[in-house]
C-alpha cells in the first residue's frame, strides 16, 4: 500500500513536470510563430500581450536549445534563417493543434461527450459527411467533430486499436472484426459507369458477361467494393481487362467520365459523378445479379457509443437515404 502511494506521488510529480515543460515549449513556439508572422519583436509582443524583453529572452532560449540561430537582426527587423523557414510549417501545425486542444478543453468543462472523431471512406466526404455535420451542428453546438477520410482497412484497424484516434467509423461492408460492433445504416447498389461512346452504354441493363470485352477501370481488392466486383466477375467467368486500378471510388468514376474505361462503382459514387462530372460523357447502368453493398457504422466494444455518436449515425442515415 505504501509503495503504491509512493509510486503515485512520483507519477504525479513527473506528470506536473512534463506539463510544465510542454507548456514552456509551446509558449516558445507561439512566440517564434508570432515573430515569424510579424517580423519585429515589437509587433510580436503587442500581438501576444507580453513585453518585448520577454519575446527576446524566449527567442534566445529557443536558439540556445536548438543550437542554431533563428533570425539575423538587421535594420530593426528580424530576418529568418533558412532553418527558421523550415521550422515555420511545423510551428503552424503545432499552433493549430494547440488551438484545437484549448477549444476542446473548454468544451470538456461542460460535457465529457463533447468530442466526436469520425472516419469514413473518401466517397462519403463529398456530400454525406458535410450534410450530416451541418445538421448535427445545428442541434449540438458544443460538440467538436473531427472528420477524417480513410480507407476501409485503416478505419477498422484504428477503431479496433484501443489507442486509436477514432470513436466511430462509417464504411462499406461488414467485417467480422474481433472487438468491433456494427450498426446497419443502409445499402448501396453496384452500378456500371460506361463511357457514352461505347456500344455497351446503349444497353439499359448490363450483365456481368458484358464486361468480358471491355476496357475496365477497377478498384482495389481488399476493399469491399473491389472484393464484390471481383466475386461478381469471377462467378460469371469474366477475366477483366483493367487499364487502371485505383483505391478511390470517385477516381474510378472520374476516369470513366473521361473515357478511359468502364468502371463499376457504388451508387453513392454514381450519384456524385452525375452531379459533378460531365454527365454527357457517360451513362450509369444497373448490373444484373449484383448484391447491394451494406453501409455500416462501426465502433469498439471497449468504447460504447455515446449520445452524440448515436445521433450522428441517425443523421447520417437520413442523409444517406436522401441521396
Amino acid at each position: 500500500m505504501i509503495c503504491t502511494k509512493v509510486f503515485l506521488i512520483y507519477a504525479f510529480i513527473f506528470f506536473i513536470n512534463y506539463i510544465y515543460i510542454l507548456v514552456m515549449n509551446s509558449r516558445q513556439i507561439e512566440i517564434f510563430h508570432a515573430v515569424m508572422k510579424k517580423g519585429t519583436v515589437t509587433e510580436a509582443a503587442a500581438r501576444l500581450g507580453i513585453s518585448q524583453p520577454a519575446v527576446t529572452t524566449s527567442l534566445k532560449q529557443m536558439e540556445a536549445s536548438l543550437g542554431f540561430n533563428l533570425f539575423h537582426r538587421a535594420g530593426g527587423r528580424l530576418h529568418p534563417t533558412a532553418q527558421a523557414q523550415v521550422l515555420l510549417n511545423e510551428a503552424v501545425r503545432i499552433q493549430d493543434s494547440l488551438t484545437v486542444f484549448k477549444n476542446l478543453a473548454e468544451r470538456l468543462k461542460q460535457d465529457l461527450t463533447a468530442h466526436l472523431r469520425v472516419a469514413t471512406p473518401p466517397v462519403f466526404s463529398h456530400d454525406l459527411i458535410p450534410d450530416t455535420i451541418a445538421t448535427f451542428s445545428k442541434e449540438n453546438k458544443n460538440c467538436l467533430i473531427d472528420a477524417t477520410t480513410q480507407h476501409h482497412d485503416a478505419i477498422l484497424k484504428d477503431i479496433a486499436n484501443t489507442a486509436g484516434t477514432n470513436n466511430l467509423g462509417i464504411t462499406f461492408g461488414v467485417d467480422d472484426t474481433p472487438g468491433l460492433g456494427s450498426i446497419h445504416i443502409g445499402s448501396s447498389n453496384i452500378m456500371a459507369l460506361i463511357p457514352r461512346d461505347l456500344a455497351l452504354a446503349n444497353k439499359e441493363t448490363i450483365h456481368p458477361a458484358d464486361f468480358a470485352s471491355q476496357t475496365m477501370v477497377g478498384t482495389f481488392t481488399g476493399e469491399p467494393l473491389g472484393n464484390a466486383v471481383e466475386a461478381l466477375l469471377e462467378s460469371s467467368g469474366v477475366s477483366a481487362n483493367y487499364i487502371a486500378r485505383v483505391q478511390n471510388h470517385s477516381v474510378a468514376a472520374n476516369l470513366a467520365s473521361k473515357g478511359v474505361g468502364t468502371a463499376i462503382v457504388d451508387s453513392i459514387t454514381a450519384a456524385y459523378a452525375l452531379r459533378y462530372f460531365n454527365k454527357k460523357s457517360f451513362k450509369v447502368r444497373p448490373i444484373e445479379g449484383t448484391e447491394a453493398l451494406p453501409v455500416t457504422a462501426v465502433y469498439s466494444y471497449e468504447h460504447p457509443l455515446n449520445k452524440n455518436a448515436k445521433r450522428f449515425i441517425d443523421i447520417f442515415r437520413s442523409c444517406f437515404r436522401a441521396q
